[in-house]
């Protein structure tokens, strides 16, 4: 949490700093001066208070994530498209409040030098401010996720420790005194962290000896390991939980106040959403018609909802077709014009509102999937039933997290990542949380990051 809380303030700070450099150059370069004192202060004043309108559109486009490899790949794009969706919030924002100047050409000036400066500062200033002590880890665990975690620990700056071994439990079963060969290796490597999987059988026999050795000789930090994946990729280790995982962390209610609440707001959410979608639907229903006079309104589809219950979902056609309604057929029909429209803008999804006042989905929560596919990975992925526990929504933590998501048809190990997703909320949903996808969905809708 300190290292987690130090990252997020430092980009914060650093965001801030370089709004207020960008805002300099760009009077440099708009006026051919240096700015002086006087006409910087006009600017500042107004430039500060929409940094924090600015920050809040960084927070919900995911540019306060962990900064992990994969989402350094996305900075610069992401950057641009939050850049220009802060321009235009700030154009707006001027028509309106009487700030008493009028930047026009500025902000574009604006938007292109923020987006080379918080670029660079992100990529590369920021890396001379991270922690330079880098200590040593040995990981004792099984399976891929050991390898994923390995991956990105040791190829992030972000990160104060890095990996100089894995020990699988295969290498462990046929190593003789494994636990004084384990010890000399700590000392001679000079190990300050040991990451250990409990649920393995090798290290359940051999870490309390080794615990208890290592602190008359060293001193050594021990982490769970499915503790430090879950911080380090927001999702839960699936092959390396069991049982007692879902004892320990997963009950059937957070709370009554928690079910009562999160049913209120859906109830609240719906009911001023339709509004909109009263006015929406009769332009829907013609530019449709106007396409496929034969081509009906609605389809339907079945999915399976809370306590594997089968639910009718209601969205607006897409496909091509009279018989477009029919389940078995959507996989063969092709998207119409205006279907594809509607499904890029998530109009599609508009008369799922219905459902959500019927209470069969939530706004937030595991995305229902069809019935023909659940019985399928019920078999095939480990835990898998465990996310109808909860109710299904609109949108997900896998569904703003997860940019590699099955496509169509039987995907056993996109699967097998999503459920761990899943998994993760079904362990940490609270309002709160709801509250970060549901922004975080926005952004996704607005930007196209997400699938």
């Amino acid at each position: 949490m300190g290292e987690r809380t130090r990252e997020l303030g430092l980009l914060i700070i650093g965001d801030i700093l370089f709004f207020v450099v960008a805002l300099w150059l760009m009077l440099l370069v708009r006026y051919f001066s240096i700015p002086s004192a006087e006409l910087f202060s006009a600017h500042l004043g107004p430039f500060l208070t929409l940094s924090a309108v600015w920050l809040f559109v960084f927070y919900i486009a995911g540019l306060y994530d962990k900064h992990t490899v994969f989402l350094k790949s996305l900075l610069l794009s992401r950057i641009i498209n939050t850049q220009i969706i802060n321009g235009i919030i700030a154009a707006f924002l001027f028509l309106v409040i009487p700030f008493g100047i009028a930047p026009k050409i500025n902000l574009v000036i604006y938007l292109v030098l923020s987006v080379v400066l918080l670029t660079f500062w992100r990529l590369y200033l920021y890396r001379l401010i991270e922690p330079k002590t880098r200590h040593r880890a040995i990981l004792l665990a099984d399976g891929v996720e050991s390898i994923e975690l390995v991956d990105e620990t040791n190829n992030n700056d972000r990160y104060s420790y890095t990996f100089i071994r894995i020990i699988d439990e295969a290498t462990a079963e046929k190593t003789e005194n494994f636990e004084e060969k384990l010890l000399r290796l700590i000392e001679k490597e000079r190990i300050d962290i040991v990451v250990a999987n409990p649920n393995s059988k090798y290290v359940i026999t051999a870490l309390p000896k080794i615990f208890d050795l290592s602190f008359l000789r060293f001193k050594i930090t021990f982490l769970d390991f499915n503790k430090v994946y879950e911080d380090t990729f927001d999702r839960v280790p699936v092959s390396s939980i069991q049982y007692d995982w879902f004892l320990a962390n997963i009950s059937q209610s957070k709370s009554a106040v928690y079910d009562f609440l999160k049913r209120t707001l859906d109830i609240i959410f719906a009911l001023v959403l339709l509004i909109p979608t009263v006015f929406i639907f009769p332009f829907v229903a013609l530019a449709m018609k106007i396409e496929n006079k034969n081509g009906r309104l609605f389809y339907t589809t079945k999915r399976i909802g809370q306590h594997n219950k089968v639910i009718t979902i209601y969205k607006f056609r897409t496909k091509n077709g009279a018989d477009a309604g029919k389940e078995a057929l959507q996989s063969t029909l092709v998207d119409t014009k205006v279907g594809l429209f509607l499904r890029k803008t998530r109009i599609d999804e508009l008369p799922q509102l219905i459902n959500v006042l019927k209470g069969d989905l939530s706004f937030i929560g595991p995305r229902p999937e069809m019935p023909a596919l659940v019985d399928v990975y019920s078999k095939s992925v480990p835990y898998y039933n465990a996310r109808h526990f909860l109710k299904p929504g609109l949108s997900g933590w896998a569904q703003i997290k997860n940019f590699d998501v099955p496509r169509g048809g039987v995907d056993i190990e996109r699967t097998k990542v999503k459920i761990s997703y899943d998994l993760f909320y079904l362990e940490k949903h609270s309002l709160f949380l709801d509250m970060q996808i549901a922004l975080k969905t926005v952004a996704t809708i607005v930007m196209r990051t997400g699938s």
